[in-house]
């Protein structure tokens, strides 16, 4: 059974709910490309994948980096792929702490943000993916407080573009 939701968002087309998240990440990652994006990209997997990574989030992560990077759909989908196989082969709480550590300096500040935001894109947010979010933090140096309060801020964020 999966764990009840911190998050639900209101009943909203899956479609409109992708567009509007990934409209608001690539607003926010301009340049992610020339700063390095793999990172940020397994953060937003390692993320994403705590309550297994819904297909809704899968392909919000590919659309994503297909619109914040020159990097084709293929290419994408393999490195969600070589995740995969690491975590089934590794410690995701290693994994996350090396990726926030090769993170530019320039994403170490948006990173529990873009995360979270994809975690989101299946419509919901759940405690597994709050935890991994707020080790995430603790990894950039944010305290757990801080860290909720920028997932509350994604959030608003998102309900307000819903509207």
């Amino acid at each position: 059974m999966a764990e009840p939701p911190l998050l639900q968002l209101p009943d909203v087309d899956p479609a409109l709910l992708a567009v509007v998240i990934r409209r608001m990440l690539t607003e926010d990652r301009a340049g992610a490309e020339a700063r390095g994006f793999e990172p940020l990209l397994e953060i937003a997997y390692l993320v994403a994948s705590a309550d297994s990574l819904d297909a809704d989030e899968r392909e919000g992560l590919v659309r994503t980096f297909e619109q914040l990077t020159s990097t084709d759909r293929a290419a994408l989908e393999q490195h969600l792929h070589d995740f995969d196989d690491a975590i089934a082969a590794s410690n995701r709480a290693d994994r996350l702490r090396q990726a926030a550590t090769d993170l530019h300096p320039d994403d170490r500040g948006g990173a529990v943000a873009f995360a979270a935001a994809i975690a989101m894109s299946d419509g919901w947010l759940g405690d597994s993916e709050l935890g991994v979010l707020v080790e995430l933090g603790g990894h950039l140096e944010i305290n757990a407080e801080r860290a909720r309060e920028i997932v509350e801020s994604v959030i608003a964020r998102v309900e307000t573009r819903l509207r």
